[in-house]
């Protein structure tokens, strides 16, 4: 009686044991498949190389438009600045297009390039005719002050350089900020001036900048490179600029804060 006592404990214990294995392979399974489902556990997929030479959406492809949109608005600057008077209105239409369309990807270049030219034609003249006039009286005043005394032609020379360079900074920040706000001309150039001093570091980089695209120019570059320059510039200095202008901007509101300038 005993031995058969012992003999079904000995069972009962031995199917317990046969049972553990398969309830704890039964968890790994179950957790196993619950993990499976979790986006973070798959392996990231590696672009192949067909993707990223031919894909529409592709690193390369994307940068070859983005360099072919720049070509496109820099000789459409060139175009439209001949008249010599429209070319504020060509810059700030510049600003506009290459913020919103290459940089934010939003809308059509030519598209924006054309709506911002028709939109601010009027100040960008305007502006433009303001700066060639005081241009002048700088070259005229420089001119007479040489030949009226010698002894002057050093004063005369730093004083024009100081002049020039406190134009080149209002000249920085005008259009720019003609493409931005609802301002008017005397307003804008308000404003040019107190963000040239406010924001000094960033007026030197674009100074800096702006002397070392010219030795380029005239030194090295070839004169193909006139046709994305402008446009190539206008999208390094609004890395800059950006940064800038928005805080000037008036907070958004909650429709406000999908625009591409709040981006």
């Amino acid at each position: 009686m005993k031995e058969l006592v012992m003999e079904n404990e000995r069972i009962k214990a031995t199917g317990k044991k046969n049972k553990e294995p398969d309830r704890k392979k039964l968890e790994q399974a179950e957790k196993l498949r619950e993990l499976e489902g979790q986006d973070y556990l798959e392996p990231k997929e590696r672009m192949s190389l067909r993707h990223i030479l031919l894909d529409v959406d592709g690193p390369v492809v994307t940068f070859l438009t983005k360099c072919g949109e720049l070509i496109l608005l820099g000789i459409m600057w060139i175009l439209t600045s001949l008249p010599i008077l429209t070319i504020g209105t060509s810059t700030t239409a510049l600003y506009h297009a290459v913020v919103k369309s290459v940089r934010r990807e939003r809308g059509y270049p030519l598209r924006e390039y054309w709506k911002a030219f028709r939109q601010h034609l009027k100040k960008g003249c305007i502006a433009t005719f303001i700066l060639l006039v005081w241009t002048a009286g700088l070259v005229f005043i420089n001119w007479k002050w040489v030949h009226i005394e010698q002894s002057l032609k050093p004063l005369s020379a730093k004083l024009l350089v100081i002049l020039v360079i406190l134009t080149l900074s209002l000249t920085t920040y005008l259009f720019p900020i003609i493409s931005r706000f609802r301002v008017s001309v005397g307003q804008a150039f308000t404003m040019a001036f107190i963000i040239s001093g406010e924001h000094f570091i960033v007026t030197l980089l674009h100074l800096a900048a702006i002397g070392g695209l010219v030795y380029l120019v005239i030194f090295i570059l070839p004169i193909l490179t006139l046709l994305f320059l402008p446009a190539f510039w206008m999208l390094l200095s609004s890395l800059l600029m950006e940064r800038v202008l928005r805080q000037y901007m008036p907070e958004p509101t909650e429709e406000q804060e999908e625009m591409w300038m709040y981006e």
